[in-house]
């Protein structure tokens, strides 16, 4: 057992060790873009994390438009380099690049050697917004973004779970969604999405301040915000048709009515399984999100459903006799979660939570990529702060718990087997 205590100490006091050592440096440049720096000389790399926030009405006319528009900048020629002198370059230098689509916007991840970081960062503000795309590399595109939407679609768990995904960024887009996005569209969606003034560089390892200011002026210093493109003037409605659109904006909630059908995906196997998805409140603070995302998963009162969290979204799945009915089954998944709501934390319960979570803050200090996500969500105002999650009571904990579990904000679906009510 001592051991066991002497690491139980050594982790409880690494909190402290982690804000001496690595504190944040921040800075900004004339275009507006945020960085944020950690400097970190025991290893011999460099890690970047740019993010990219993006606006909520700019896809709303064209959903799938981020997905595509991410996988054709990934695909485009960059800078001065066409698209396959670009990868060339990455390879030769065993630098890795990962873009990726999250909640909040567009992001990519880079890790290279210390040695490399000019090459690496020029190549990463070439990407993200030095890349010229073209209507041919769109089409071919669109058809890859499709291809693998079906691929995912292929898998009825996977599908029933696309269905159910509240967040439009990451939304699956049809078919005919994708087909209307044109190469004007793209245009002007770079020209909204990708500016300065609304992007965050969290850089992590082997370079000091100085050098920081000059590598990031130097890729990033000409970041502009791109003018808009003009766009087709909209057709002239006539006196018949100028009162049209006012039926169809009084209709645009019918969707989310309580009313709509249920999601049932049908499986070609016997199988009956209930899915629900409840995403975070905008307005539910940190320390809250954070404390349940600990307490919700292991809760008893859930046996034998199962809830998990997936970026900002609790996800619950709860299989059933195959021989039942979907109704039942999404009943049952919904009595569960809701008895959980009504019956709320204890005392005991957020002690246990609070002492997890200082716990798992001790090792971020050994996790580099896990600093950078605890920066960039500090710069994005969403930090979890040790304090005020020990200042958190039972109220508040429970009411986070309530809003988060809203029968309002969960949407539920079914996979059921190939027939069957």
């Amino acid at each position: 057992m001592r051991p066991l205590a002497a690491l139980a100490a050594i982790l409880l006091s690494l909190p402290g060790q982690a804000q001496t050592s690595i504190r944040p440096q921040t800075f900004s440049l004339p275009n507006g873009m945020r960085v944020v720096l950690l400097e970190d000389h025991e290893r011999p790399l460099v890690r970047a994390r740019l993010n990219v926030l993006l606006s909520r009405d700019l896809e709303a006319a064209h959903p799938g438009l981020a997905a595509l528009a991410l996988r054709v900048l990934g695909h485009s020629d960059a800078g001065a380099f066409s698209v396959d002198e670009f990868e060339q370059l990455l390879a030769g230098a065993g630098i890795e690049l990962v873009p990726a689509l999250q909640t909040d916007g567009l992001s990519w991840s880079l890790l290279a050697r210390s040695r490399d970081q000019d090459l690496a960062l020029g190549l990463l503000a070439d990407r993200a917004f030095r890349s010229v795309a073209t209507s041919l590399t769109l089409e071919t595109d669109r058809l890859a973004t499709w291809r693998e939407t079906e691929r995912l679609e292929a898998s009825p768990r996977a599908k029933l779970r696309l269905l159910l995904e509240p967040d439009w960024t990451l939304q699956a887009p049809t078919l005919e969604h994708l087909s209307a996005i044109n190469h004007p569209d793209l245009l002007a969606f770079y020209a909204g999405a990708l500016r300065p003034d609304r992007a965050v560089l969290i850089l992590q390892g082997d370079l000091g301040l100085e050098q920081a200011k000059r590598l990031v002026l130097l890729s990033f210093g000409t970041w502009t915000v791109q003018a808009q493109p003009p766009v087709p003037a909209p057709v002239q409605a006539t006196p018949q048709t100028a009162a049209a659109p006012a039926p169809a904006a009084a209709s645009a909630p019918a969707p989310a009515a309580p009313q709509a059908p249920r999601i049932l995906v049908r499986n070609p196997r016997p199988a009956l399984m209930a899915m629900a998805v409840a995403a975070q409140p905008e307005d539910l603070d940190p320390e809250s999100a954070a404390l349940l995302a600990l307490l919700l998963p292991g809760d008893p009162a859930l046996a034998p459903a199962q809830l998990r969290l997936e970026g900002l979204d609790l996800v619950g799945e709860l299989e059933s006799d195959p021989s039942g009915s979907a109704a039942s089954a999404e009943t049952s998944m919904l009595e569960r979660l809701q008895a959980i709501r009504q019956r709320g934390f204890t005392e005991t319960d957020l002690r246990r939570a609070q002492a997890a979570w200082s716990e798992s803050r001790a090792l971020i200090t050994l996790h580099p990529e896990a600093q950078v996500a605890e920066a960039l969500a500090d710069a994005r105002g969403r930090s979890v702060s040790p304090a005020r999650v020990n200042a958190l009571t039972v109220e508040a904990l429970n009411q986070g718990l309530r809003r988060w579990l809203d029968p309002a904000r969960i949407r539920t679906g079914v996979l059921a087997g190939p027939v069957g009510p």
